[in-house]
């Protein structure tokens, strides 16, 4: 495996990462040229390999923001080896890989906790993340209390567990490029997310995913990319909400719709569409935290599967003088929700398939 260069961008294992876990996670375009962002610093240069996924550290935290708010805190990292190697299984207080990595901040959604979307740490940690999860006081699973009003608090939290992971002195600060910061969440965590752009702004972050999240406030800030995820028949946050998000959201920004998804569409269960959600994911990460453009311009064909998935993005891709989507790839002719044609997957979703059927 080559070795990182330290604070440049992270190695690209789109196709590797997906193929170890054999898809057992399982477009219109419409981009209008959007507010420019800026690429972090130190991610202009983007290494691209084959190499199979890392091998997956994993440690535990014991932070707090006061008495009544602790943050156990659960950190999946790249380690030395691969996840093949490894057979998947995490190794407890690792000495983390040499270099520089991003680091993700994931927040769990209500009754839930980090331990219950380790498919998606793990597989971002495999990918070249450092990804840490605090467990919320008062929405967690088998909490002594339950607030959803509680929400706007978790930002605050989430940006005090980020500034503890790079305090000097935790074992993982060297591990961790502080130009590379991102957060990512699903249901009550999405909307935690949603916050950390709004109006409990973090400009430390460079990207933001939110999965089935609630709309918040008023975006802020530097524009920074916003991925939005949501299945289309979602029984807990309607899907109207996250079209909502998306709509507000100044910024470059893409929405994936997960046909016929419900509310975990594109995080731990084998549904549908959740090899385009993943591959949407990682090409997403790589675009806004490491400057790949290879990964901006793959995006629309690794989240589209006819059918099963529908993709859109604003201020992504250039416009063309008359206003019409820049020249990017399946721009003109992606499909819609109405398509019924039988999809010809790209050779990262075929890949993914080829091994899932193979691993059944």
């Amino acid at each position: 495996m080559p070795q990182r260069r330290t604070r440049t961008a992270t190695v690209t294992l789109l196709t590797a990462a997906l193929l170890i876990l054999g898809g057992a996670f399982a477009a219109s375009g419409n981009d209008d040229g959007g507010t420019p962002f800026t690429i972090p610093a130190g991610a202009a240069a983007v290494e691209s390999a084959s190499a199979a996924p890392h091998a997956v550290g994993v440690r535990h935290f014991t932070f707090a923001r006061g008495k009544d708010r602790p943050l156990p805190t659960t950190v999946w990292y790249p380690v030395r080896g691969s996840a093949r190697q490894s057979r998947g299984r995490t190794q407890v207080d690792a000495t983390p890989l040499p270099g520089e990595f991003p680091l993700i901040l994931w927040s769990h959604g209500f009754y839930s906790n980090p331990q219950m979307q380790e498919g998606m740490t793990k597989f971002l940690a495999e990918s070249g993340y450092v990804v840490a999860a605090p467990a919320y006081p008062f929405t967690k699973k088998d909490g002594p209390s339950f607030d959803k009003t509680d929400v706007p608090n978790q930002a605050v939290d989430a940006s005090f567990v980020i500034s503890e992971m790079m305090k000097a002195g935790n074992p993982l600060a060297e591990s961790i490029d502080p130009d590379r910061l991102g957060a990512i969440g699903h249901s009550g965590g999405g909307t935690t997310t949603d916050w950390l752009f709004t109006g409990k702004r973090d400009p430390r972050l460079k990207v933001g995913v939110i999965f089935a999240g609630r709309p918040t406030a008023a975006y802020k800030g530097s524009p920074v990319p916003m991925l939005f995820v949501h299945g289309d028949k979602d029984p807990v946050v309607n899907y109207s909400q996250g079209r909502e998000s998306y709509g507000k959201d100044p910024w470059p920004k893409a929405f994936l719709t997960i046909e016929g998804g419900e509310h975990g569409a594109g995080t731990n269960d084998p549904e549908r569409g959740h090899v385009q959600a993943l591959a949407t994911l990682l090409d997403f990460l790589d675009y806004a935290l490491n400057g790949d453009d290879v990964a901006r311009m793959r995006l629309t064909s690794d989240a589209t599967l006819p059918g099963f998935t529908h993709f859109e993005s604003s201020g992504i891709y250039p416009q063309d003088p008359n206003g019409e989507p820049g020249d990017y790839p399946s721009a003109r002719n992606s499909t819609s929700a109405t398509t019924t044609t039988t999809a010809t997957p790209t050779p990262t979703q075929s890949k993914v398939l080829e091994l899932a059927g193979s691993a059944g």
